[in-house]
C-alpha cells in the first residue's frame, strides 16, 4: 500500500487516471509525462525480449541456468542496441 511505502521511504510512481467529471489537473498531467519517459524505456525492452524470443517465461531447470538465459537475451539486446546506435553515428 501506498502508507507503507511512504514509511519505507518510497514514492509510489503511478500513473494518474482521469474520470469524466473530473479530468487531469496540469500538476498530474505534468507528473505522468515525466513518469512515462522512465516507463517507456523500461518497457521497449521488455517488448523486444518478447519479440525476439517469442515469451518471457524462461523455462529451464535450475536459477543459474535461467539467470544465464536472461543474461543472453539482455546481451542480444545491448548488441543490438548498440549496432543501432553506432550506425546512427
Amino acid at each position: 500500500s501506498r502508507q507503507r511505502l511512504k514509511a519505507l521511504g518510497y514514492r509510489a510512481q503511478l500513473q494518474r487516471k482521469g474520470q469524466k467529471n473530473h479530468p487531469l489537473s496540469e500538476w498530474e498531467k505534468q507528473g505522468n509525462r515525466r513518469r512515462s519517459r522512465i516507463r517507456i524505456r523500461v518497457e521497449y525492452v521488455f517488448g523486444s525480449h518478447l519479440q525476439g524470443a517469442g515469451t518471457l517465461l524462461v523455462r529451464c531447470i535450475g536459477l543459474v541456468r535461467a539467470r544465464v538465459k536472461i543474461g543472453l537475451r539482455n546481451l542480444a539486446y545491448s548488441m543490438a542496441r548498440l549496432g543501432f546506435l553506432a550506425g546512427a553515428c
